[in-house]
């Protein structure tokens, strides 16, 4: 980032709710308070946050609040805000409450300490995604304490399990307690970071939609035997699977231009010409390329999994003892697959690149798989999101994109809701926009308090603009 960039965001501060107002140390206390809470997962355990969120929004005078357990520990909380006109739109306010672990010896300072210091709140979950969990609730609780009651009901679902594939979370919710937690609209995590492109960046990212996930273990057979005896390389699936790892890695991809893409070039603030490109077959590999040279090699990695299915080696297992030669290797991938395509589509790429090879392995899917969900621009709620965004930043844009990753959004997609991945952060001044983004997953992770305020903020303007 540039030092204009710093200056321009060390100029900007909230104003709806200081940093020093009751409101926001409030919210830090409780943010605090969550991160404390161990919910990693595994094992989960989200059953401690869900009882704390209950307790919490029942002192404020919400009266429609349950913990859901789908098994012992793993809980969800689920607060029904009863609006005013039975026939309104619902919205729903959607975080999860597990983390994934931390290993502290990589940190400077305990990943559970929830130490509020200087211009932050520090601890595994303040990103992702304790600090939507807290956000959302302050801003329903701000509104409740004004005595705000909102057109259509407010649900807020705070839930277990995201970061394991949501299975035993908003999976659960969604196919035993649909009534709970059915909404039109929902705003979920994915999205929210100001681009740090140019001298006063106005774009923001939307999560509207994921790619599908389709993984599964490839099963290779040779000829066993002791680890001192000689084995030819046709006979071993060790350098079988080897040579079919190498094929899947080196195979090329091909491009392809989908919805989410189009809408993501007619939305970003670039000359047309640029537009042209994005959406070009031809282009995007050389443009890719070019931007290697200025920008480094991870722009390839930010990039192509918008254009290209992404199927990764992630898992080897052989033999279970060092002097056995075995009888057969697995390697499992992790598939992460573009709208309209499936395993179908993987086994085609699986018999492209190994040719002969193919023959030689057995596809083994791993469940659960889940086909890319998608949500278009063109929708009301997209407008008003817009709308509120253009009030809290003059001239801001949002900017649609597909996640190459999964979210708790997906039950819902698929269910017919709405869903954008939106809480708006600023630029954070005193850190890197790269380091920013790493610390979701990474180590000392860490909330600015300012973008605390504007989550709130935006939360509260949206419920009041329904």
């Amino acid at each position: 980032m540039t030092k204009k960039k710093n200056d321009l965001e060390k100029a900007w501060k909230p104003e709806m709710f200081p940093v020093d107002s009751k409101e926001i140390k409030e919210a830090c206390e409780i943010l605090s308070d969550l991160i404390k809470l161990n919910t990693t997962n595994p094992p989960g355990n989200e059953v401690i946050a869900a009882k704390y969120c209950k307790e919490l929004l029942e002192k404020e005078g919400f009266s429609h609040v349950e913990v859901i357990e789908s098994e012992k520990g793993r809980g969800s909380v689920v607060c029904r805000w009863k609006g005013s006109d039975p026939q309104a739109k619902k919205l729903l306010l959607l975080a999860h409450l597990d983390v994934v672990p931390a290993d502290a010896s990589n940190w400077d300072r305990d990943p559970f300490c929830g130490d509020i210091e200087g211009e932050y709140v520090w601890g595994r979950g303040s990103l992702d995604c304790k600090g939507l969990v807290t956000t959302e609730a302050m801003a329903c609780i701000i509104l409740k304490r004004e005595g705000f009651q909102p057109k259509g009901d407010v649900i807020l679902a705070f839930t277990a399990d995201e970061e394991d594939g949501g299975v035993m979370g908003v999976g659960y919710l969604t196919k035993n307690h649909w009534d709970d937690v059915n909404a039109e609209f929902i705003i979920n995590e994915g999205g929210g970071f100001l681009i740090p492109m140019g001298k006063n960046p106005k774009s923001y990212i939307v999560q509207t939609g994921e790619k599908g996930v389709f993984r599964t273990t490839i099963r290779v057979r040779g000829k066993g035997g002791h680890g001192s005896m000689p084995i030819k390389r046709k006979d071993s699936a060790m350098y079988k699977i080897s040579k079919i790892t190498q094929r899947i890695i080196e195979y090329k991809y091909p491009i392809e231009i989908t919805q989410p893409v189009r809408e993501t070039a007619a939305k970003m603030p670039i000359p047309g010409i640029a537009k042209k490109i994005m959406t070009s077959k031809r282009m995007i590999r050389p443009l890719i390329s070019l931007l290697e040279k200025f920008m480094g090699d991870s722009i390839s990695s930010l990039l192509l999994p918008f254009y290209i299915d992404i199927i990764n080696p992630t898992g080897l297992k052989g033999s279970a003892k060092v002097n056995n030669i075995p009888q057969y290797t697995e390697m499992t991938y992790d598939c992460r697959l573009l709208p309209g395509h499936d395993r179908e589509t993987v086994k085609e790429y699986f018999r492209d690149a190994l040719g002969k090879l193919y023959k030689e392995i057995e596809m083994i899917p791993i469940e659960p798989t889940q086909h890319a969900t998608i949500n278009s621009v063109e929708n009301p709620f997209w407008e008003l999101v817009e709308g509120i965004m253009n009030d809290m930043h003059e001239d801001a844009t949002l900017i649609p994109m597909l996640s190459a990753g999964s979210t708790d959004a997906k039950f819902f997609r698929e269910r017919g809701s709405y869903v954008l991945g939106f809480t708006p952060m600023r630029l954070d001044p005193n850190v890197p926009y790269s380091e920013m983004l790493e610390m979701a997953h990474g180590k000392n992770e860490r909330m600015w308090i300012p973008n605390i305020s504007y989550g709130i903020e935006f939360i509260y303007r949206l419920i009041k603009s329904l």
